[in-house]
């Protein structure tokens, strides 16, 4: 069995997903390679594969007769449906519409694979009778995020720290709009914000300053290396990642599995701390409570291995090329 996975290879949690996958089924002993689908130089290596895993695109190439095709629903389907609607308030004709191409692939692949149980029942909704969206276990690298010395502990007393592509189904507004309310009581109490993006600081860095927040928090707009990465899992007190919904993403994945206290709203399984999505005021007592130690931590899941999550897929495929 060859198995190619189609994705940008642009250092978003998708592209590091994919990566994973085609090096834990390589692990586990198939022919899995990584293919990037913007560059046609690349085709040719995935072009034959029995099982076409679709991350972001499916070149006309790899639609050979009888190969089959995996589609994988990263994106929240409210996400996805925003997504489009923005791009064609903005682009209007000929813009692209991630709905409608989610909905093609969940009608014609030969399998579709999320890995929320939540998300698995809002695309289960769209399917007609006897189609179903398999949820697998999205896992990570555990001989990689894994508890480590630090190179030296972060500043706050507590240290809170947030890393989230600031797309806006996870981005810090509502961390930013508390955060004062939370330091006012906790004076020694540090945020660190990383991964803002540059070309949107012309908008965050006025909110920071209006709000004060900016006066006990650090802000970074590079995206950290692995490494330094791993390192401020293991530097900082708590990881806080509010995705919307409760949804639980890669990165509070790794910082749980580095060892460090995950803070999300209401519903993450992975999460140490539940913080309810609403009223910023809410959220900023109950943020406040956690990092005075006034709230026990919840008994999470583990998080999966990456090969958990190969193990998952694989099955997927030995079933539809039967």
């Amino acid at each position: 069995m060859k198995v190619a996975h189609w994705t940008l290879c642009n250092g978003s949690g998708m592209h590091r997903v994919a990566e994973d996958l085609s090096i834990a089924e390589t692990i586990l002993g198939i022919e899995s390679v990584l293919v990037q689908c913007d560059d046609a130089n690349q085709w040719e290596v995935g072009a034959d594969a029995d099982v076409h895993v679709v991350h972001t695109h499916l070149p006309d190439c790899g639609r050979r007769k009888n190969s089959k095709i995996v589609y994988v629903g990263h994106g929240t389907p409210e996400h996805v449906f925003k997504s489009s609607v923005t791009e064609g308030h903005m682009r209007g004709y000929g813009a692209s519409d991630y709905f409608m191409l989610a909905y093609h692939w969940i009608k014609v692949a030969d399998a579709v694979v999320v890995w929320w149980p939540r998300i698995q029942a809002l695309w289960q909704q769209m399917c007609m009778k006897g189609r179903i969206i398999d949820c697998v276990s999205l896992g990570v690298d555990k001989t990689f995020w894994k508890s480590l010395s630090t190179r030296g502990k972060w500043i706050g007393t507590p240290s809170l720290l947030s890393a989230e592509n600031c797309h806006d189904i996870k981005w810090p507004l509502d961390l930013v709009w508390m955060w004062p309310w939370v330091y006012e009581n906790i004076p020694d109490a540090r945020l660190h914000l990383l991964y803002v993006p540059r070309d949107e600081h012309r908008w965050w860095f006025p909110l920071l300053y209006g709000t004060d927040a900016i006066f006990k928090t650090f802000v970074s707009g590079d995206p950290f290396s692995k490494d330094d990465l791993r390192n401020a899992f293991n530097s900082v007190d708590y990881y806080i990642g509010l995705v919307r919904y409760g949804d639980f993403n890669k990165v509070s994945m790794e910082a749980k599995a580095s060892g460090c206290k995950v803070i999300s709203y209401t519903g993450n399984e992975y999460a140490d701390y539940w913080i309810p999505e609403g009223d910023q005021r809410i959220m900023a007592v109950e943020l406040e409570k956690i990092l005075k130690g006034e709230i026990a931590p919840r008994q999470c899941l583990d998080v999966p291995t990456r090969e958990d999550m190969a193990k998952g897929m694989m099955a997927i495929y030995e079933r539809i090329l039967c």
